[in-house]
């Protein structure tokens, strides 16, 4: 498992949220066991892996087609800069022209996540337990996710105005779920912080409206339950 991907809340809260999608139309009537959940992040700590070597890989493609229409001799060297490292790296034009034959430069790229120290979520684990404070985070927000979703769904149902719960999108949903489960189960997170946290995620994972719905229902909200919080 990534030890990157628990590393802070809001990516913590980004797992969240793709979890609570993943399971949206699914039975969650049963308690989540932790094999679920760790199946589930091994799963994103993949995709990711993934996304990465082939950014690399289409970087230095990119930088070869560039080139390759210049003439140059074999032993010509090209420097260049690749995402996710400071450091430069140096082919010259008859590997890159052989490495792009092979096979595109995945090879190539995949080496280079390794010499360069760019980090590679399938081999960085982090056992799944309690000792992680962002562990415990992410089990007891699925737990109290799912144990109240209904209460959860009435607060925004009687909070909406002119607008039908089924309506709204499913990660607009989830977004203010989560925001509600914040508000009242995780009461060391400043009422600011956890509504500022879903307009974020809105902002990146819905429309760019969602943040205004978003922060009207959770503002309405944040003065029922935490009637003593700034």
């Amino acid at each position: 498992m990534s030890s990157n991907l628990l590393s802070n809340r809001r990516n913590t809260r980004e797992n969240l949220l793709m979890f609570f999608y993943s399971m949206e139309f699914k039975d969650t009537r049963s308690k989540i066991s932790d094999a679920e959940l760790k199946k589930f992040l091994g799963d994103v700590s993949e995709i990711r892996r993934e996304d990465k070597l082939e950014n690399l890989r289409e970087s230095i493609k990119e930088i070869f087609d560039s080139v390759k229409i210049i003439k140059l001799e074999n032993d010509d060297s090209i420097e260049f800069n690749l995402p996710y490292t400071k450091e430069s790296v140096s082919m010259t034009f008859e590997e890159m022209d052989s490495n792009n034959v092979y096979d595109g430069f995945l090879t190539k790229a995949s080496e280079l996540m390794v010499k360069m120290g760019i980090r590679d979520d399938k081999k960085q684990d982090t056992p799944f337990s309690e000792n992680s404070d962002n562990m415990k985070f992410f089990t007891s927000y699925v737990s109290c996710y799912f144990s109240n979703l209904d209460a959860t769904d009435k607060s925004i149902i009687s909070n909406l105005e002119n607008w039908d719960f089924g309506r709204i999108s499913i990660i607009d949903k989830i977004i203010l779920r989560m925001g509600i489960v914040e508000l009242k189960y995780f009461n060391d997170i400043p009422p600011k912080v956890v509504i500022n946290e879903a307009i974020e995620l809105g902002k990146k994972y819905s429309t760019e409206k969602s943040n205004v719905f978003i922060n009207g229902i959770l503002n309405k909200l944040k003065n029922e339950i935490r009637k003593t919080d700034n």
